[in-house]
């Protein structure tokens, strides 16, 4: 069976261009959808003669995954998000990654699990900017610039 580097939930438009952009740079992605025939739509048509791989439940999924796990939603913020959170804990180890890719408010994305499960959150409009609550000090936000060249990471746009 193959085994996917990362998998991402959500294939609207956005989730399909990453999913391609990652394979172009040599990841193998596998795809999940709530709508299963969307997955089998994106591999037979976009993803065609790719090494994407598609999954036909969160099972199935996570099955595919190499450890540690990498899952990134990008689903609707707000109840999606804690839906797709709340099915795949269960499914997860300590050191799986989940990440939420979406709009969501940083303070709704927190550390959920006693598994030690990570949920990061990465803000769509800028995929670098990254809030997150530590499993060892719950209660205190970070804010990390990712982009690797400074700037001001406290206020709500970056100068990097």
């Amino acid at each position: 069976m193959a085994q996917a580097d990362i998998a991402l939930i959500g294939l609207a438009v956005m989730g399909q261009n990453l999913i391609l952009n990652m394979n172009d740079h040599g990841f193998v992605v596998c795809a999940f959808n709530r709508t299963v025939s969307k997955v089998h739509d994106f591999l037979n048509n976009e993803a065609k003669g790719t090494k994407v791989i598609g999954a036909e439940s969160l099972e199935d999924m996570v099955s595919k995954l190499k450890k540690p796990r990498r899952i990134l939603l990008l689903v609707k913020a707000g109840q999606a998000v804690d839906d797709f959170i709340d099915k795949l804990v269960p499914l997860l180890e300590p050191g799986d990654i989940i990440i939420d890719g979406g709009n969501s408010e940083y303070r709704d994305t927190t550390l959920i699990s006693p598994l030690n499960i990570v949920t990061l959150q990465a803000q769509r409009d800028y995929f670098g900017a990254h809030t997150y609550e530590l499993l060892s000090n719950p209660g205190k936000f970070n804010h990390t610039n990712w982009t690797g060249h400074g700037g001001k990471v406290s206020s709500s746009s970056y100068n990097a």
